[in-house]
């Protein structure tokens, strides 16, 4: 049972180590004893003194030099220890008595140190007998012990029965009963002892536990966030990057990006209130909410409004979560973005430095219900980066609790002009771990950034939503196309697409305005069908089953089915009042 557990087993090791280092002092006490006995200092016969003196070193000697076999020797060697210590110090006080009394406590104490009561009483019982034939043996060869007997000198001692009565009564029963009265307290001590181990390794499998669940969480929470870069390597538009590093296993600051539809991005930084497990469970809500309000076609604005009255119901931890949101509008530039309490974006435009740009702030989301946020926008032109943050990084420390601060994530971020996300996030790290050097992090550091890149722009033309202008949507697609060099096929198959998909526009939309945009991206065609008419998406139709005869199957659902079929990807999205479908094909 001592050895199951790691703490006990570790123990054990280093009290063997212990004891014996112990041993080793006591075989040099038993060295000089024989040393001082040829200088007549005590007067033990030179045959015995020559007799005992090597059996009682080896005896304090042999559990050192077996030491690097502890392992294979297992729970048995303490006993081993405590039997070289009992048996040398048994030989000890045969030879020099008077001298080694206190020498019987050596056994017992050393036990203690193993915090196991069956080897204190296995010492003290071995201790006492040995006491007790030690002192009788005394009697009779060795120096004697003038207490004992009457004569000083051995060869004068004469030993009769009324001094072996005395010696057992009043000498050796006194000296053992002292020593089960030590060994009581060594047992004592050994045992509270034990107990606040047992206690510490109870303390340390929970936390152990409570670290492995927390080690899950984080790897839980790591998977939440994007993180795989780059995040859209067919969008040669765009270029985006973020990481966040926890000052705890989990923590309350997060990032998210996705594509709303083909032509809109969504990023998201937030900072939750407190740390640990409590937030980072309130970022996973807040994360999903936001995420699904912004998919439903809400503006920042308003999806931060739906999210701010989700998360008051029930918000009895009285949390918060600081939030800026943006959509990128990919084809023009334009970035719609809302601020609920959080820190100003950096923006810095081609070939300038990173200003602030200090947005106007709303209440914080779950501080109070019915909020509202003010929407604002900012033209992103190409090559513009954008700089998200937490307070993570502004409010890092150094050894002297100096706040890292605006000024220096300004100086760091501009220090080289021409740097993508990536390296930038890099960069601004670098600098704040240079600052803070070995001052531990108290808040989560979460960073994001993206940067309009220099592509291309896509060719469109608005046309009346009605099936007369069919002939020109595909007169304007085919020469597009062709203009790109697009095999002769993917414009037959984009064709057919473009006509199924602008005839049910012009027919069921209620549309008054459409638009159709074409470009051509790595030998990718991406054509987009917008129009402003009643929000319909025809992706979530169910496929027909083409199993069933043409009497048999319901009407409609068959034409949208050839337009999946036939490219690689259609997505539909609703934003701003327009559906915007999407189709894409590939060579």
């Amino acid at each position: 049972m001592e050895r199951e557990n790691p703490i006990f087993a570790e123990n054990e090791r280093e009290a063997n180590r212990y004891s014996c280092r112990c041993l080793q002092v006591m075989a040099l006490i038993a060295v000089l004893a024989w040393l001082l006995n040829l200088v007549d200092v005590f007067i033990v016969p030179t045959v015995v003194m020559n007799a005992a003196m090597p059996i009682c070193i080896a005896a304090f000697l042999l559990p050192t030099l077996l030491l690097p076999r502890m392992d294979r020797l297992g729970g048995g060697f303490k006993y081993l220890i405590m039997g070289c210590c009992i048996l040398g110090i048994t030989v000890l006080s045969v030879a020099i008595p008077k001298h080694t009394v206190l020498a019987w406590i050596a056994p017992v104490l050393l036990s203690c140190h193993y915090y196991s009561r069956k080897l204190t009483a296995s010492a003290l019982v071995a201790s006492v007998v040995c006491l007790c034939a030690a002192g009788i043996a005394s009697l009779y060869v060795g120096e004697g012990d003038p207490n004992l007997i009457e004569a000083f000198h051995m060869e004068e001692a004469v030993i009769t029965p009324e001094i072996f009565r005395e010696a057992v009564l009043f000498f050796l029963l006194p000296r053992s009963a002292i020593l089960v009265g030590m060994a009581f307290v060594c047992i004592t001590v050994a045992k509270r002892t034990r107990n606040l181990l047992e206690k510490q390794a109870e303390d340390s499998a929970a936390r152990q536990h409570i670290e492995t669940e927390l080690s899950v969480a984080n790897q839980i929470q790591a998977d939440m966030l994007p993180s795989i870069f780059p995040a859209f390597p067919e969008r040669p538009e765009f270029d985006i990057y973020a990481g966040m590093t926890p000052a705890k296993e989990v923590g309350g600051d997060f990032y998210d990006f996705f594509l709303v539809d083909d032509d809109h991005l969504a990023t998201v930084i937030a900072d939750v209130s407190g740390k640990g497990v409590p937030a980072a469970l309130f970022m996973v809500i807040t994360k999903t909410l936001l995420k699904n309000a912004v998919q439903m076609g809400l503006s920042p604005g308003e999806a931060l409004e739906k999210v701010n009255n989700q998360l008051c119901e029930n918000n009895e931890a009285e949390m918060f979560v600081t939030v800026w949101l943006g959509i990128y509008e990919i084809s023009s530039g334009k970035l719609t973005a809302a601020n609920a309490g959080h820190e100003y974006p950096a923006i810095r435009k081609a070939g300038g430095a990173f200003e602030l740009l200090k947005d106007r702030h709303g209440f914080v989301l779950a501080g109070m219900e019915n909020t509202r946020y003010r929407e604002y926008e900012v033209e992103i032109g190409v090559g513009d980066t954008v700089f998200l943050y937490t307070d993570g990084v502004t409010e890092a420390t150094d050894g002297t609790n100096t706040l890292y601060g605006t000024d220096r994530m300004l100086a760091a971020l501009n220090r080289d002009g021409d740097l993508g996300p990536e390296a930038l996030l890099q960069q601004v790290k670098e600098d704040i771990d240079r600052f803070a050097g070995a001052a531990p992090q108290f808040d989560d550091i979460t960073m994001l950034s993206f940067q309009r890149k220099q592509t291309e722009a896509a060719k469109s033309i608005r046309v009346e939503p009605i099936l007369e202008s069919l002939p020109r949507v595909c007169e304007f697609l085919e020469e597009t196309l062709e203009e790109y060099g697009v095999p002769l096929k993917v414009v037959n198959q984009v064709d057919i697409a473009a006509d199924e998909i602008f005839s049910n526009i012009a027919r069921y939309s209620g549309a008054v305005r459409a638009s159709v945009s074409c470009k051509v991206v790595e030998n990718r065609a991406i054509i987009r069908f917008s129009d402003d008419g009643t929000p319909y998406d025809p992706t979530a139709l169910p496929e027909p089953d083409t199993t069933l005869s043409a009497e048999e199957r319901e009407i409609g659902g068959l034409g949208i089915f050839m337009v999946k079929k036939s490219m690689d990807r259609v997505s539909y999205a609703y934003l701003d009042g327009q559906n915007t479908l999407t189709i894409e094909k590939g060579w």
